[in-house]
């Protein structure tokens, strides 16, 4: 099963977990909500992408490539507030005009689940980054 953008906090958040099923539209359409938050001046979602390189160095030997650690680029973790201030302007700007990117509603959708998260988050000043889960060894790759 494919697996979208999703938050991935820093540490865990008593209480909040984010829904396993969701970002599939925030990955498809990630060039287009991209280029909507940089007309709105806001940072690109992508931009708060990101892995662990034990996780890729893992994804990498279930293809038979033996990575070194060295050469795999740091995690990186972002502040809540500059998560949200994208997710919320681009839920205002979609609210106000949908027919900017194409699926609409789940991107949306996707977005406040990245809100839901990113507001407690905040509230317990715990960093964050988007990522997804990597396809294991004999299942298909994720789309």
């Amino acid at each position: 099963m494919a697996s979208g953008w999703r938050v991935m906090l820093q540490q865990e958040l008593p209480g909040e977990a984010a829904i396993a099923d969701t970002g599939k539209a925030l990955l498809y359409f990630h060039r287009q909500i991209d280029d909507l938050a940089e007309r709105l001046e806001l940072v690109p979602l992508s931009r708060f992408f990101s892995r662990s390189p034990h996780d890729i160095a893992a994804y990498l030997r279930t293809q038979g490539v033996e990575p070194n650690l060295d050469d795999l680029p740091e995690e990186e973790w972002h502040d809540p507030a500059d998560g949200l201030r994208t997710a919320r302007g681009l839920l205002e700007a979609l609210r106000v005009s949908p027919k900017s990117v194409p699926q609409p509603e789940k991107i949306v959708a996707d977005l406040e689940e990245i809100e839901r998260i990113l507001i407690p988050a905040e509230r317990e000043d715990i960093r964050f980054h988007l990522g997804r889960e990597l396809p294991v060894l004999g299942e298909p790759p994720i789309a």
